[in-house]
């Protein structure tokens, strides 16, 4: 088996104007497929809120496609990752995250400029506190592969944002896509989010002295949030998608099943930017 050190080959690249140049170029892109999303792929019959949400929403699906496949192969691909999730040094995956870490600052800029950081500051929050993170990573080359098996619960991500999508497009709960949806987010919920914080607390527990004190405070504290968060999600998913028997029937204007925009075939998506 390779060494998790850093190979050669990489060793010329990996550091900060890599780093931070990925994260920029990863920034620009974000920036360009908003505005590309806001002028051809946002239903038109959605209000203005919605529209917004759209837009948000599917570009963290694309983000989270790209970075749940790109994670995947970085364990096909590197399986000496497990051997030292601290002190792995690999430009692919130090090109993940620098990535990633693009498509962070990205969407925190979008709450700044559009004033939805108020309304949703939960997520706000969340994004500085894993910009801190990933930053810290980035500058100083260390605990990429914790990093990594976080970034795997974008792969949970991605079912949670086409639930989103469906929910602003009034898809019917009865609806079979919807629902293999609802059993496929409850099941990477687990699979991924609770097995990628499951690992990160175990490194936490058993790894804490080989982590500095400006990283270990607010990636301790940052977990345990975590931990709240996603049994809640949990719950409350689980409840919603299959416990509650309260099912309020959708409009049918917008209704994948009914004669809405998305069943008639009539003018689902704007031309141009409004």
């Amino acid at each position: 088996m390779e060494s998790p050190e850093i190979a050669a080959e990489d060793s010329g690249l990996i550091g900060c104007f890599y780093g931070y140049s990925v994260t920029l170029a990863s920034f620009g892109f974000f920036l360009l497929l908003q505005r590309l999303v806001k002028c051809y792929a946002i239903p038109d019959w959605l209000d203005e809120a919605e529209r917004w949400r759209w837009n948000n929403v599917l570009l963290s699906l694309i983000h989270a496609i790209i970075i749940g496949v790109w994670t995947l192969s970085c364990f096909w691909l590197y399986p000496e990752i497990t051997d030292d999730l601290i002190g792995i040094k690999n430009l692919y995956i130090y090109t993940a995250i620098s990535f990633s870490t693009g498509y962070f600052a990205s969407d925190s800029f979008d709450f700044i400029i559009s004033g939805h950081v108020r309304e949703r500051w939960p997520i706000a929050v969340h994004h500085v506190v894993v910009l801190w993170i990933f930053l810290y990573n980035l500058t100083h080359c260390t605990c990429l592969g914790y990093t990594i098996v976080a970034l795997t619960v974008e792969i949970n991500s991605v079912f949670l944002h086409l639930r989103k999508l469906m929910k602003i497009a009034k898809v019917r709960r009865e609806n079979l896509a919807y629902r293999a949806n609802a059993v496929a987010t409850l099941l990477t919920i687990v699979t991924c989010r609770f097995t990628a914080l499951g690992w990160v607390s175990h490194g936490i527990a058993t790894s804490y002295h080989r982590f500095s004190a400006f990283y270990l405070y607010p990636l301790s504290v940052s977990v345990a949030v975590m931990w709240v968060l996603y049994i809640v999600s949990f719950h409350n998913i689980l409840t919603a998608e299959f416990l509650s028997k309260d099912k309020k029937p959708e409009s049918r204007a917008h209704s994948v099943d009914g004669a809405g925009p998305v069943a008639n075939g009539t003018s689902n998506f704007r031309g141009k930017s409004e």
